[in-house]
């Protein structure tokens, strides 16, 4: 089987990436000039490398000599706040992702699996379901929403089997440094204090490899062209939490500093995804506790001398 990746130096990509390399796949990966490679540089000459970015690559040629039989859509940008020109997060997002399905539809590839974001539904007070109504309120959920439409229209009016699916708050290995879990874990095992926002605010916080298995399941059944399915536990959990659980298993002596920062527009006390449709379709559940994941990745960081808690 041979798979195509777009985002593979990416948090997410990279962990994806090794493990259809473990599968035995041939991996065909997508990466621009600039990139960052410290998260697959030890995997590199395993991997089939196609330089090149989402709006200038020539999709075509490469799907020609590739030929992948399943390609799995991770390319983004505006997942980090340092990442704000709504210009770029939509032709990226948008625009990327059109000539990505346009290209793909011509090389007869048998499904597209795209990561779609929780970001996509806006807040709610409620679990979040598939079917109800999208309110994003971000430029990159606003493009996250419209990738999504576009993987529908090509299923539906194109023919071209695509799955969406909507991550929820993915933690784990490789994970970017600046964000919540490998600030807390760096400052935590260096005893120092952990400046936080209000520590009601939740997020269903899944382990990286879950969301791996969904993107290797989704793979497997194009019988459900056109459906978004999310991707976490169905269970939240609130900042204190998660805070105090990262100090436990880390044995830390760090303060807390709540309220350092401040309320952003899409920090709420509910943030959790319904996983009914998910499990009934695809058989998927996550299969890590928050505990469990958190203790993999702590024990991944000191198996790395920490070295990328600050890369």
């Amino acid at each position: 089987m041979r798979a195509f990746v777009t985002g593979a130096t990416g948090f997410i990509g990279a962990n994806l990436v090794r493990r259809l390399l473990e599968y035995g796949y041939e991996v065909h990966v997508l990466i621009r000039p600039e990139s960052k490679r410290w998260r697959i540089e030890d995997i590199l000459s395993n991997l089939h490398l196609h330089e090149g970015d989402l709006q200038t690559a020539d999709f075509n040629h490469i799907f020609t000599t590739s030929q992948p039989d399943v390609i799995f859509h991770l390319g983004v940008f505006g997942a980090y706040q340092f990442q704000t020109e709504p210009r770029q997060i939509l032709e990226t997002t948008v625009f990327g992702t059109l000539r990505l399905l346009q290209a793909a539809k011509q090389s007869g590839v048998k499904i597209l699996v795209a990561a779609g974001s929780s970001s996509e539904y806006g807040t709610k007070q409620h679990p979040m379901h598939e079917d109800e109504l999208v309110e994003p309120n971000t430029y990159y959920a606003i493009g996250k929403v419209t990738q999504t439409h576009l993987c529908q229209h090509f299923s539906r009016v194109e023919k071209l089997p695509t799955v969406s699916l909507r991550l929820f708050s993915v933690y784990g290995p490789y994970e970017e440094p600046g964000r919540l879990v490998p600030t807390l874990i760096r400052k935590s095992f260096a005893n120092e204090a952990l400046e936080m926002a209000d520590p009601s605010i939740a997020r269903d916080y899944i382990y990286v490899d879950d969301v791996i298995d969904a993107f290797m399941v989704a793979a497997d059944h194009p019988e459900y062209s056109g459906e978004v399915f999310n991707v976490g536990t169905g269970e939240q959990t609130c900042l204190r939490d998660i805070v105090a659980q990262v100090l436990r298993l880390t044995g830390s002596n760090s303060g807390v500093n709540w309220g350092a920062y401040a309320q952003r527009s899409f920090d709420t006390s509910i943030w959790v995804a319904d996983t009914v449709k998910v499990y009934r379709n695809l058989g998927f559940r996550a299969q890590h506790s928050l505990e469990d994941g958190l203790r993999k990745t702590i024990n991944w960081f000191n198996a790395n001398n920490k070295n990328h808690a600050t890369t």
